[in-house]
Order: C-alpha cells, then structure tokens, then sequence
C-alpha cells in the first residue's frame, strides 16, 4: 500500500512539473498589464491532490514541485516567490474547501487570490517596500481569471483521476 502510495505522489509531482515547465513557453499576451502573471497550470495538479489525496500529501507534493521546479527556474527569489504563494494559496484553498457552499472552482479563485498575496507579501519584503501590495488589485483581476480556469479544468479532472486512484489504490 505504501509503495502505490508513493509512486501515486511521485506521479502527481512529476505531472505538476511538466506542467510548469510547459507553463513556461506559452507566451503572457498581457505583459504590460499584468507582468509575472501565468495561467498557474502546476496549481492545476495542487487542487486536484487537495481535494483527492487530502491536505497531508498535497503538502508534500507541492514542496517537492516547488524544489525541483526551483531548481529548473535560476534564481533563489524564483524559490522564494514559489513558497510565499504556493503556502498561503493551499492553506486559503485547504480552508475553503471545509465552508459549505464553495464548488471547487470558488475553491480555486481563492487559491489564486492567496498565491498572488503570498507572491506580493514576498516581494515587499525582498524590496523592502510594502508599498508593492498596491499591485493588488490588478493581481486581483488575474486570479479570477486563472483561478476560474484550474478550477474548470479541476471539475472535470477529479472524477476521472479519483477513479484511476481508488483502483490503483484498492488493487
């Protein structure tokens, strides 16, 4: 059991990495008004474990992504950046989950909104200057927008990998 476990994890991991590596060729059309923003497509594999796997192993999963997709990304504020919002979003999404009411797609926005204030908390603090939260509301506007699409393409995927899981799992 541990073993499927395991490699069930790994493979989340894995899953979370390509996408973040493929995140990083698509083009952001919007630079100039939302610069740093991307679709969050490694948050994708997050909200899925959360809601599949449980708040435990989704915390090792996303620690282990956020090394390894360091590693591949350069610089240590790329690492630091990944930690302040990578947390907060799935504490936000993991206590969300838990109020009746929230689909996974309201799951997911909130997940965003706490990533993108986790990613400003750290870089005020790395300029010195906490006068970068007032980036805010345009981050604001982008998590909608990239948390209604992990959430939509979530809603679809949880059913079909729960059901691969549980096999996997019961086997």
């Amino acid at each position: 059991m541990k073993t499927k476990k395991m490699t069930l994890l790994g493979l989340m991991v894995t899953y979370s990495l390509v996408l973040y590596i493929f995140e990083t060729y698509i083009p952001n059309p919007l630079i100039a008004i939302f610069p740093g923003a991307k679709l969050g497509l490694s948050n994708i594999i997050t909200l899925i474990s959360l809601i599949i796997l449980g708040v435990k192993d989704t915390c090792i999963i996303l620690t282990v992504r956020i090394i390894l997709s360091s590693i591949f990304a350069g610089p240590i504020s790329y690492f630091l950046f990944s930690v302040g919002g990578a947390y907060l979003s799935l504490i936000c999404m993991y206590l969300t989950s838990k109020i009746k009411g929230f689909s996974i797609i309201g799951v997911s926005i909130i997940g965003a909104i706490g990533h993108n204030i986790g990613q400003l908390l750290v870089a005020s603090i790395i300029v010195q200057n906490i006068n970068m939260v007032g980036y805010l509301p345009f981050m604001l506007i982008a998590s909608l927008v990239t948390g209604m699409f992990v959430g939509l393409v979530s809603k679809y995927c949880c059913p079909k990998i729960d059901k691969i899981f549980r096999e996997i799992v019961d086997k």
